[in-house]
């Protein structure tokens, strides 16, 4: 009985004529435009960093502040890359630099398209990042959920770095 139900066409539903494959390819284009059914404005801190590829491979805990800032079409970010050292008195010239080297900041204007964000970078710490060559910057959305962002980038040697963040509101 149970293999003429299969075999009837008029009680087959559709998605049972449909290849696994087909079905399967459309769940993979899906997921991209349901993981950015979350908006991505907000605040976000720096959780994790996890390396593939490359000398660095593995993933590590974020201990220094991380923050990203998104508000309707503008972004900021400020991440510090090393621990400072707390200057007893007035700091030198080279004391200031020397902190100021272990910034990653930079504010300007966002665009995401398909699972890309697209930053034009106004304002950097690193003036070279601001000219038209460098622009835009681009990121690829992981994960975007109500509480978890995660993006990466892939630089020209194959090495992908992926971003993890939590929302701080």
């Amino acid at each position: 009985m149970l293999q003429k139900i299969l075999k009837s066409s008029s009680t087959t539903s559709v998605w049972a004529r449909v290849p696994r494959s087909l079905v399967l390819i459309l769940g993979l284009l899906i997921t991209p435009v349901l993981a950015l059914a979350h908006p991505i404005e907000g605040v976000w801190i720096g959780t994790a960093l996890q390396t593939i590829g490359g000398d660095n491979e593995g993933t590590v805990e974020v201990t220094n502040p991380r923050i990203l800032i998104y508000t309707e079409g503008f972004f900021s970010w400020t991440f510090e890359n090393n621990d400072r050292v707390a200057v007893q008195g007035a700091a030198t010239d080279s004391q200031i630099a020397d902190a100021l080297r272990g910034l990653n900041i930079a504010a300007g204007t966002y665009m995401i398209v398909g699972d890309q964000i697209k930053y034009i970078r106004h304002v950097t710490g690193n003036p070279n990042a601001q000219l038209p060559q460098n622009q835009p910057f681009m990121r690829t959305i992981r994960t975007l959920t109500a509480n978890r962002l995660e993006t990466s980038v892939t630089d020209d040697d194959g090495v992908t770095l992926i971003l993890r963040y939590r929302r701080a509101e």
